[in-house]
Parts: structure tokens; sequence; C-alpha cells
């Protein structure tokens, strides 16, 4: 129970890293060529450019789309912790948000100043829409549960 409970919380901590990154690649290669661009430089040109201007990088309009869709997936990967947990439904999808949450904030105290603002949408979008998804999963469970 306890190996079910641990890979519970693994997959959906890696699932929404996995939304995150692919995400982005699948809207720039799909509907951004600049990204696509951005993307053929070399590693110290990317790394200059997000760290001068990450909007030249990846466009306003790609960013706002990407985390509609990120916050999406983050609540039915909430949604199926708590379907997937094996006890105390909620907080293994508290778990994976705290974790989402450290790693943003991780990031964003490493992250050039310019990049920060990227990175405080993630830190505050995803692990609510994450804890969303996973309340209407608990208050669904919770309503069909039968009374003993």
């Amino acid at each position: 129970m306890l190996l079910r409970s641990f890979l519970t919380v693994a997959s959906g901590y890696v699932m929404t890293v996995l939304s995150l990154f692919s995400t982005f690649l699948l809207l720039g290669y799909l509907l951004f060529p600049s990204f696509v661009n951005f993307l053929s430089l070399t590693p110290e040109e990317q790394e200059r450019i997000m760290t001068s201007d990450p909007w030249f990088a990846i466009p306003i309009p790609m960013f706002c789309v990407a985390v509609v869709l990120n916050c999406v997936l983050c609540a039915m990967i909430g949604w199926l912790i708590v379907r997937t947990a094996p006890f105390a439904f909620f907080p293994h999808a508290v778990f994976v948000g705290v974790l989402m949450f450290v790693m943003h904030l991780q990031t964003i105290i490493q992250d050039a100043p310019a990049k920060k603002t990227m990175t405080l949408v993630y830190l505050l979008c995803f692990p609510a829409s994450l804890l969303i998804g996973a309340k209407i999963s608990a208050k669904r469970l919770i309503d069909t549960t039968p009374e003993h």
C-alpha cells in the first residue's frame, strides 16, 4: 500500500513536469516558429536570451495559451491523483502540490530578474490548479461513496 502511495505521488509529480515541457514544445512547434528558431540556438545563446529577454524566446500569446493548458492538465492530474491514491486521497494531491510549489520556488530564486515573472505564474497557477482538480475529485468521491 505504501508503494502504491509513493507511486501515486511520484507519477503525479512527473506528469506535472512533463505536461509543462510538452505543452511548450507542442505549442511552439505547431504555432510559434520563433520558438522553434530559439530552440535551434546553442545552449549559451538560449541562456543569454532567457536572462535578458525571455519574451523574445517565448511570445506572450504562446505563454498564455501554455499556462491555460497546463492549468487544465494540472487539474486533471490532481483529479487522477485522488482517484489513484490508496488512502488519504486529498493529502496525496497536497503533497504533489507542495512539491510543485517548492520546485518553482527554487527556480524563481535562481532565475534572472527578467524571467521571474514567468516562474511566478507557474508558482501560483499550477499547484493551485492541481489542488482544485483534486478537491473536485475528492468531493465527487465523497458524494458517491455509499453510506454504511
